[in-house]
């Protein structure tokens, strides 16, 4: 029996600013009604703030529906053992979470403070050895070097364990330049550390592994989790990259649940030590699939739905002009941006054009379906 009824698949985005696009935030919602799957939608938010609105509003649909739901972000959910004891003084990863909430400022317009507070905790905590590197080369940063600095020599080190088993995973630490996660995660773990302090479903919301020691326990009924999509190959390369990934991991994640391959994904590694596995659930979290066949040899996988991907309930759209409204209004002319730029972001998510059908679009032999 399948593990969950909705997957959420989140491209998250650590933009200084509303953009949409490439490089900027993708979420895709796939959903099961028996033996029947679609893609409820695969849209592209401008900001931060209006995805986590999006999010709570999913969360509490799944809730109210008695709905199992899977939602996977692409930053990491920890830091490299030794982290949260140093910033904190509690080796946790629920401590350094609001550490991490408390300091950061991420404004409805996607201004935020990352940078300045990367350079003050390489100052006030790391001082010596810092950790955090990258900024933009037009800013300068009292403690926040452009380059890579020395591998650290004691902890926290440059990698996560998890991190070892990603080809091309780069460290929590970089903040910026190519394939850098480090802004996203610090933007990200706030955000969803805000969402479990603030939200009224926070309490249906367990945190893999941290809170469901890999496999252990499933008791609630929504379970947020760190993926990794460059694991997956993309079918299609005729869209925004960000925007294909979201739906192939969701699609993929769709059809492991329906095999039976998305428990042995969320159990624990087979590899790890006790010791490792300890660490994972208490510090450093893990990443999805990592460090199991399954995904290994998934790739050479029969496409699910041959046509490329499942037929959509309301089509792929950016995030209407009303969202990015909400944003607009609650900001003043002269908080960051210009009012006109918001105008013109909400203006051209009028003008883009599903790129899917929508459902009952398509023909018959494109339907596709479960293996039988």
């Amino acid at each position: 029996m399948p593990l969950f009824d909705r997957i959420l698949i989140v491209d998250w985005s650590g933009a200084g600013q509303p953009v949409t696009g490439k490089n900027s935030l993708w979420a895709c919602l796939a959903r099961r009604e028996g033996d029947r799957c679609e893609i409820e939608w695969n849209e592209n938010f401008s900001t931060r703030h209006a995805f986590m609105q999006r999010l709570d509003a999913v969360v509490g649909a799944a809730v109210a529906e008695g709905k199992r739901l899977l939602c996977g972000f692409d930053f990491a959910f920890g830091y490299p053992a030794g982290t949260a004891e140093r910033l904190t003084g509690v080796p946790h990863w629920r401590a350094l979470w609001r550490k991490i909430a408390d300091e950061i400022e991420d404004a409805p317009d996607n201004r935020n403070n990352r940078f300045d507070l990367a350079s003050r905790w390489n100052a006030t905590h790391f001082a010596g050895e810092p950790r955090f590197w990258g900024r933009p080369h037009q800013h300068a940063y009292a403690d926040l070097s452009d380059k890579k600095p020395p591998a650290p020599t004691k902890a926290p080190l440059a990698f996560r364990r998890s991190e070892q088993f990603a080809k091309g995973a780069k460290s929590v630490w970089q903040l910026t330049y190519n394939g850098s996660v480090g802004s996203q995660t610090l933007l990200g773990i706030a955000r969803l550390s805000r969402f479990l302090d603030e939200s009224s479903y926070a309490e249906h919301v367990a945190v893999w592994p941290f809170e469901t020691d890999f496999a252990t326990a499933f008791e609630k009924p929504v379970v947020f989790a760190e993926i990794y999509p460059s694991l997956f190959t993309l079918a299609s390369q005729d869209e925004v990259k960000d925007q294909a990934q979201v739906r192939t991991v969701a699609e993929a994640f769709l059809r492991f649940d329906a095999d039976g391959r998305l428990p042995r994904l969320l159990d624990r590694p087979p590899m790890l030590t006790e010791e490792e596995v300890s660490t994972s659930i208490a510090e450093e979290g893990w990443v999805l699939g990592i460090g199991h066949r399954e995904l290994e040899i998934a790739g050479g996988d029969t496409p699910l739905w041959p046509a490329g991907h499942l037929s959509h309930k309301g089509g792929e759209r950016t995030a209407v002009a009303a969202d990015i409204a909400a944003d607009i209004d609650s900001l003043s002319a002269t908080a960051g941006a210009a009012l006109g730029d918001h105008v013109a972001v909400a203006e051209a998510a009028t003008r883009h054009h599903p790129l899917s059908p929508l459902v009952g679009e398509m023909s018959r032999s494109d339907r596709g379906g479960y293996p039988r």
